[in-house]
C-alpha cells in the first residue's frame, strides 16, 4: 500500500516538474528541472523492480542529455525571448 501511495507520489511530482520545464522561461532553470524529473523517472523504474533501466536512465537521460544541453546553451542565450 505504501508502496502504491509513494509511486503516485513520484508520478504527480514527474508532471510537475515537466510543467515547470516547459513552462520556463530561463533555458539552463528548465535543463535542470528536466535533469530532475530525469530522476524521478529513474527512481520510479527502481521501485518498480527495474534497476538496469534506472541505471540507464540516470546514465544516459540526466547525464549526457542534461550535459549536451548546458554546452548548447552557453552558445545560445540564457533566457527565452517573448
Amino acid at each position: 500500500m505504501i508502496q502504491i501511495l509513494m509511486i503516485n507520489l513520484l508520478l504527480v511530482l514527474c508532471v510537475l516538474l515537466t510543467a515547470l520545464a516547459i513552462y520556463s522561461r530561463d533555458l539552463l532553470l528548465a535543463v535542470v528541472l528536466s535533469g530532475a524529473e530525469g530522476v524521478v523517472v529513474a527512481i520510479l523504474f527502481y521501485l518498480l523492480v527495474a534497476p538496469d533501466i534506472a541505471l540507464i536512465q540516470i546514465s544516459a537521460a540526466v547525464g549526457v542529455a542534461t550535459a549536451f544541453f548546458v554546452l548548447a546553451l552557453k552558445r545560445l542565450k540564457r533566457y527565452e525571448e517573448t
